[in-house]
């Protein structure tokens, strides 16, 4: 059997919505934002899905307000904001189709934006291997309020992706990719297998254009 490599994106692929607005809504329930927080919040994701600015100049606002916190405590919310508001939101067609590659032998990735608090429960729920995400800064387990290294989103993907690969001995031309956004282009041109969840009218587009096979999820 051949080794190789299925990368998973995580909102709106693996998940049905943004676990950005989760954990918003999640900081909402628990008290830890107010109404006016979490209403610009959600305005400020869905400017940005609709491609008004760019996602990280949103995420190193959004990380300054992690400054000074612990770590351990930013691991506990991941895991209670997974057990009340993420299970259901993961797509059953994601999880079937994760499992297939695990059967067939394949290293399976979260491939994400999102932090690795976020993505580390959701990796250990559907037994999945490892996670390439963005990552925030800790220093004597605090959080700095900043990025530790690049946000992985756009081109970053791709870089981190053949990273990966030629790491642990994978070639990008068997490799898979779920992905649902335009932003995801990079890596969906560069795999052998790119496959399109559910996707925005221009990367269906593209998709139609090039035979990407197209999935809704």
């Amino acid at each position: 059997m051949n080794r190789y490599v299925a990368f998973f994106d995580l909102d709106h692929t693996i998940l049905d919505t943004s676990s950005a607005l989760l954990y918003l809504q999640y900081l909402r329930d628990q008290e830890l934002i107010g109404k006016f927080e979490l209403t610009k919040g959600v305005i400020l994701s869905l400017l940005h899905r609709a491609g008004f600015f760019t996602t990280e100049d949103v995420i190193k606002k959004w990380v300054k307000k992690y400054e000074g916190v612990s770590e351990n405590e930013t691991i506990e919310h991941a895991r209670r904001w997974f057990e009340k508001m993420v299970k259901s939101h993961i797509r059953l067609e994601a999880f079937k189709e994760i499992k297939r590659h695990r059967e067939n032998g394949a290293r399976t990735v979260i491939l994400s934006a999102s932090t690795n608090y976020g993505c580390e429960p959701i990796k250990t729920f559907l037994g999945m291997d490892d996670i390439i995400s963005t990552k925030l800064e800790v220093r004597n387990g605090i959080l700095t309020g900043n990025l530790e290294g690049e946000y992985c989103y756009g081109q970053v993907k791709l870089t981190k992706a053949m990273e990966y690969c030629i790491q642990h001995n994978f070639d990008m031309d068997t490799a898979w990719y779920y992905g649902d956004a335009i932003a995801d282009i990079h890596i969906l041109e560069r795999v052998g297998h790119p496959v399109c969840v559910t996707p925005d009218k221009k990367l269906h587009k593209i998709a139609i254009k090039r035979g990407w096979p197209i999935v809704q999820w």
